[in-house]
């Protein structure tokens, strides 16, 4: 197992600015935040967490062994000048099809490196802020939270009498983001278009596959509406801002009190525990998801 790379101090401490801003001020829009996606030690540390993650390259092939052969130095400073000069365009990306355990395959996007070294600068900035506004009660690509915390927290309530119980998954949730309405609940909290349109970018990238003539067969793109981006790092994020819209309605319509209900969500699985009531708390989520949130409903 390999060791975590330390946050640097001066990133840490200005992730924690953020994270107090965004908590004292619920309804403050942060500007100027492009301009950090590219502040030196912020890519630095991105280019370091992308190559300790690893992955397979991207479309153009090039891999980590290729930019140290180069020079990381150069390589980083050419997409700092891309990104400060708004030249920087995210590249397709490649799918690729994984067997699955029980037989079949599953689509798997891969990003070019460059992508996502950007990706991850742009979620060392974001997510402290986006960290202020999640629910309690999401514990899915959290810092510091985990799946055993979601899973002690179920046992919890059900040892507290929350036994008619309701376990769910948002069918396809990645794939079925309206971007509309995400790039909404993004600019809630970010007033600094350019960021805006960097995550746009994303949204928006094509998916590459291959041809059996060896060629790309390209899909999506511009004209792509729903989805958040295939093997992308800031996907989680991005999840887990749109899903908060249902976290928190569950709170502000008072199933939780009505039922005596406890929501535990991770990723797109949640568990309601109610004392009672869990027929009406599963058809009201229902209608929630279907007619507002996405157009497929938990199953």
């Amino acid at each position: 197992m390999g060791v975590s790379l330390a946050t640097p101090l001066k990133l840490r401490r200005f992730q924690e600015a953020l994270y107090t801003k965004a908590k004292q001020e619920p309804a403050y829009r942060f500007y100027l935040l492009h301009d950090k996606v590219y502040r030196a030690d912020i890519l630095a540390h991105a280019y370091a967490l992308a190559k300790q993650n690893g992955g397979a390259p991207g479309v153009d092939g090039v891999t980590f062994e290729d930019i140290e052969a180069a020079g990381v130095g150069l390589w980083l400073a050419a997409v700092q000048e891309a990104l400060r000069t708004g030249t920087y365009r995210a590249q397709p990306v490649r799918r690729v099809l994984i067997p699955k355990p029980g037989g079949g395959e599953r689509p798997l996007g891969i990003p070019g490196i460059r992508d996502r070294v950007v990706q991850t600068a742009a979620v060392l900035i974001l997510q402290p802020i986006f960290e202020a506004d999640l629910e309690p009660t999401a514990y899915g690509y959290r810092p510091g939270r985990s799946a055993l915390e979601a899973v002690q927290e179920v046992h919890r309530a059900l040892c507290a009498g929350h036994t008619e119980v309701i376990e769910a998954d948002v069918s396809r949730y990645l794939d079925t983001v309206p971007h509309c309405d995400l790039m909404t609940s993004l600019a809630r909290r970010i007033s600094d278009r350019k960021m805006l349109r960097l995550l746009k970018m994303w949204l928006k990238a094509p998916v590459a596959e291959r041809t059996e003539s060896g060629g790309w067969r390209f899909s999506g793109g511009k004209r792509a509406v729903r989805g958040t981006p295939q093997g992308g790092v800031v996907s989680p994020l991005l999840a887990n801002v749109y899903m908060n819209r249902y976290l928190k309605v569950f709170r502000l319509r008072g199933l939780d009190r009505r039922y005596g209900a406890r929501l535990v969500n991770y990723a797109d699985d949640f568990v309601v525990l109610c004392r009672y009531g869990a027929a009406e708390v599963l058809a009201q989520s229902r209608r929630w998801f279907t007619q507002t949130l996405l157009p497929r409903s938990p199953r």
